[in-house]
């Protein structure tokens, strides 16, 4: 057990497979047009999917009051418009990636421990003066 747990721990990280054959370049053209044109099309159920998945992991969290269907496609859409230099990426990690910030989970700060109150030193007891030796 011990020796499967160090092989599992010295294994290397392998990058995530992605299997489309849908590049970015080709879903930026997809997506082309108004941020706030939500139409059903590929560009929205490509966008709408990621989102779905992404929040069922737990790799971002919308508001369960305020989230829209039109915040994550606007995201995403902008996202694409300002990050060219990303598209070199499968559009599944840039569509991520614009979901990510759009919808970031929040790090639950940890409680601050509480301040000690202030307490004076203990005073060290003196020394007792040990009685010299009489010689005879």
């Amino acid at each position: 057990m011990i020796l499967a747990l160090i092989a599992m721990i010295a294994a290397p990280v392998e990058a995530p497979v992605v299997v489309s054959s849908l590049r970015t370049e080709q879903l930026a053209d997809a997506c082309r047009g108004e941020d706030s044109d939500s139409t059903p099309g590929f560009c929205t159920g490509y966008i709408l999917g990621a989102f779905d998945t992404l929040s069922m992991s737990r790799q971002i969290c919308p508001s369960a009051t305020s989230a829209s269907t039109l915040e994550a496609i606007a995201a995403t859409r902008k996202y694409l418009r300002t990050h060219r230099k990303a598209w070199d990426s499968a559009p599944a990690f840039i569509v991520r990636d614009a979901l990510k910030g759009a919808f970031p989970c929040k790090v639950a700060s940890k409680p601050k421990p509480k301040a000690k109150p202030a307490t004076k030193p203990k005073a060290k007891p003196k020394a007792k003066a040990t009685p010299k030796k009489r010689s005879a």
